[in-house]
């Protein structure tokens, strides 16, 4: 199930906390972006899975579907919205089987209170001073920089829409309810001001290996937007103007790495969570702007920024819900990362994760990272793992530019 999954850094079994966390874009109208980040010249490649069929156009040797995306209609779609969409008999796991038709009204204020977070099991965290191969083929975590610097989180200035305009809260449902993450707005290349695409976790949106596409997808931009109510407050009055002021964006198609549908877990961290990233699109309700027109923000994508050891101020923002939080404030940490390592030896084959010292905790999943580079902000990673103090994120390369092209390719 998708969560921020808390790790345990300086024990030696980590206990994963599957958070899903909403991290908030940047501080001010800075969250306004360019489209193109500071160096991005990676080429798609082989490990995206981007809903490849017969026809539509190639990106580093994937095929795009051709058109928009298949939706249920007629008959089938009736039955999806009155009750099929409850059916995981048949759970549609391949990127082009995605699908998430509108229901209208579907996000009660009873099924936002019930979305959840759960926990799950972290891998046991090797010490740096015996970077050797691990027993039995299992997955071990490497600080190679050692533990970060724990940082407290502090609550983000409202109102949300001014200062943290591109974040927001996922929603979703799972074969075991329904669950929230965080995302942010980021810009499209293709629509530039215009963008209706939102970077988030590949495990807020697919449950990994074994799984498939979670349902009812919905995007609620800057929710509790003064942040003056608590939870239960917050999810009464969860559709009005005050609490949600852009209201829902429905997920029309999603794409994630294929490394996270092969090999990713909601329940634990895998090798997988290096490639924990996921883009959706979203439809924007009938004769209104964009979401970035509405919402005011969006932010660049910065592929192959600088490594985890070489980052002094990272920012990260989300939405926690576990204890000491309640999920309906959003919070910043800030602070230099070390490099995280995932692989059954060190060196890994597996590139470096971020890693940040933070007390956030689950709700957080799919938050935004970001990074200032000449007076801008943009966005570098998204929360995948955490707990005790410390979350991680993946370093996008070349396999994330390939779904980030491969979505606003699609929709250009």
């Amino acid at each position: 199930m998708p969560s921020i999954r808390s790790r345990s850094l300086a024990a030696a079994a980590a206990v994963i906390a599957a958070i899903m966390v909403t991290t908030t874009a940047c501080d001010s109208k800075k969250d306004d972006a360019a489209d193109a980040a500071p160096s991005s010249s990676a080429q798609a490649d082989k490990n995206v899975d981007t809903g490849d069929d017969d026809g539509g156009v190639s990106i580093g040797g994937y095929k795009l579907p051709a058109g928009i995306p298949t939706d249920l209609s007629g008959a089938d779609l009736d039955k999806w919205k009155n009750g099929g969409w409850k059916d995981y008999s048949n759970w549609a796991s391949k990127a082009e089987d995605f699908a998430n038709p509108y229901i209208e009204d579907f996000w009660t204020p009873e099924r936002i209170a019930s979305a959840k977070e759960i926990a799950g099991d972290l891998p046991t965290v090797a010490k740096s001073t015996n970077m050797s191969s691990g027993s039995g083929g299992a997955v071990y975590a490497y600080e190679p920089d050692g533990p970060v610097k724990k940082y407290k989180a502090t609550r983000v200035k409202s109102t949300y829409h001014h200062y943290a305009a591109a974040v927001g809260k996922l929603f979703f449902s799972t074969p075991e309810g329904e669950y929230v993450c965080s995302a942010a707005v980021v810009s499209d290349p293709a629509h530039p001001g215009k963008s209706n695409m939102v970077w988030t976790a590949g495990h807020c949106v697919h449950g990994g290996k074994g799984a498939g596409w979670y349902r009812n997808i919905a995007f609620y931009p800057s929710f509790n937007n003064k942040a003056n109510l608590n939870i239960q407050q917050a999810v009464q009055n969860a559709n009005s103007r005050s609490v949600s002021p852009y209201g829902s964006y429905w997920a029309d198609w999603a794409i994630t790495s294929n490394n996270w549908i092969k090999g990713g877990s909601g329940h634990s961290g895998t090798w997988a969570s290096t490639y924990d990233y996921a883009v959706l699109h979203v439809k924007q309700p009938k004769g209104h702007k964009s979401l970035q027109q509405q919402v005011g923000a969006a932010l660049p994508v910065w592929f192959n920024a600088p490594a985890a050891n070489k980052v002094k101020n990272m920012k990260v923002r989300g939405y926690p819900a576990a204890s000491p939080y309640e999920g309906s404030k959003m919070y910043d940490c800030r602070g230099a990362t070390k490099r995280y390592v995932l692989g059954t030896s060190y060196p890994s084959k597996y590139p470096a994760e971020y890693q940040v010292g933070c007390t956030m905790t689950g709700g957080a999943s799919g938050g935004p990272w970001y990074m200032s580079h000449k007076g801008r902000n943009y966005l570098v990673s998204n929360t995948s793992l955490g707990g005790n103090g410390a979350l991680t994120g993946p370093r996008l390369g070349t396999d994330a530019k390939a779904v980030y092209q491969a979505m606003w390719k699609k929709f250009k």
